[in-house]
């Protein structure tokens, strides 16, 4: 049987990575004077999700929008209650004249102009969907950030546990140079374990609580490479990306609102009834009788959204700016791809070139000094390589719309 050298090569390479990198087992990580406590990524992500402050406030806005748009088709009565007593006269018009005191009550309320409620309402829901919108791309934001921080925190753990297993693998060794790099390697372990410490306190912030206990990462950043085509990422980009629904929203948002305007010129009417008591009274020697009557009312505002059309303008001009602005999302959704692409492809030579050494280097003897230090500065590379790798891809995955949390692991 023949095989395509073209086919077999990268499966092999692959499965030699595989087996071999991924095959690495480290000294367990330890600090005299932090506390720790190990978390997975999958689960820091959900704290953040669920106690970031800034997606907190997003939250509190979409659900206040959510309270609007629930109540804005509701009809705006207005009704107003009128009670009049009199009329009262300073003087008496004539001597022996009496004054009847009457009793007015009476109650109106407005009947909005044509179109104005379901423009309202309309409004209201297209505003909901934008602010959910815009909640949506901080959390996201915020999570790539997030997850971003975590790997920088990993990154500074396994390089301590790189150093620690070349230290133990020097202590069998008694030359003088070896004692002299385990110094090296343990002054690297102090730098490394305050690396680890600030990047722990960035993953804090990102919970918004200061926790006795510091977040400790877990994983080997070994995440294997993945094949891209760009123009398919392009397409789902320009259709998953939260920003370009968001976009979406911020137009039809400015639509609702300009039709909320124009419904806003139209005519209310605003119909009241009136009753009046009438006590019987006499004046000039005639009796009068106790009266009863009512009155209807009609009022019709007139304001000055007839004469200024400026509000329109400017509802106008809001669509036009939320189109540009959908543009050039669309534009720096495609840039972006294009460019995390070719870095990745980048990243993803790197990682192929830093297995292939980090291989090398494991099949050496291991009781040499040289092959301890070669070992070390080859998993030090392989380390750097995965946490490029791993980033450029998150990248790439989440500037494409897929926002999966990774697996590290």
């Amino acid at each position: 049987m023949q095989f395509s050298a073209k086919l077999f090569l990268p499966t092999l390479l692959a499965l030699l990575f595989s087996s071999q990198s991924g095959a690495q087992s480290l000294p367990t990580f330890h600090s005299s004077n932090t506390n720790f406590r190990p978390l997975a990524l999958s689960a820091y992500i959900s704290e953040v999700n669920l106690d970031n402050p800034t997606i907190k406030v997003k939250k509190l806005g979409s659900e206040s929008a959510t309270s609007v748009a629930k109540q804005a088709g509701r009809p705006y009565l207005s009704p107003i209650l009128t009670y009049v007593r009199g009329s009262m006269y300073t003087q008496a018009p004539y001597v022996g004249y009496t004054n009847p005191a009457s009793n007015t009550y009476g109650a109106s309320i407005t009947v909005e102009g044509w179109g104005k409620r379901s423009a309202r309402q309309a409004q209201a829901q297209a505003d909901l969907n934008r602010q959910m919108a815009e909640a949506l791309t901080e959390s996201k934001s915020v999570e790539t950030q997030a997850i971003f921080a975590y790997i920088d925190a990993l990154r500074a753990k396994l390089l301590w546990q790189s150093y620690q297993a070349a230290i133990d693998r020097l202590k069998p060794l008694g030359s003088d140079e070896a004692t002299r790099n385990k110094a090296e390697f343990l002054a690297a372990q102090g730098t490394l374990s305050n690396d680890l410490k600030y990047y722990s306190y960035t993953l804090v912030s990102f919970i918004g609580d200061a926790e006795k206990e510091l977040p400790l990462p877990v994983g080997t950043l070994n995440m294997p490479p993945e094949n891209f085509n760009v123009k398919t990422l392009v397409s789902e980009g320009l259709e998953k990306r939260v920003d370009i629904h968001q976009g979406k929203a911020s137009i039809d948002s400015a639509t609702a609102n300009l039709e909320a305007i124009k419904a806003s010129k139209g005519i209310d009417l605003m119909p009241g009834i009136y009753y009046t008591e009438t006590p019987s009274y006499s004046t000039g020697a005639v009796d009068y009788g106790a009266q009863k009557s009512f009155s209807f009312l009609l009022s019709i505002p007139l304001g000055n959204g007839f004469m200024i059309d400026s509000d329109v303008i400017s509802g106008s001009n809001s669509i036009a700016e939320q189109e540009v602005n959908l543009a050039a999302t669309k534009t720096r959704v495609i840039t972006e791809i294009n460019q995390t692409y070719l870095q990745y492809e980048a990243a993803k030579e790197r990682l192929e070139k830093a297995n292939i050494a980090y291989s090398a280097a494991r099949s050496t003897n291991k009781a040499k000094l040289q092959s301890v230090l070669q070992l070390r500065e080859a998993e030090y590379e392989l380390f750097d390589a995965r946490t490029v790798h791993a980033k450029t891809l998150i990248l790439l995955k989440r500037l494409s719309g897929n926002f999966d949390i990774p697996n590290l692991n």
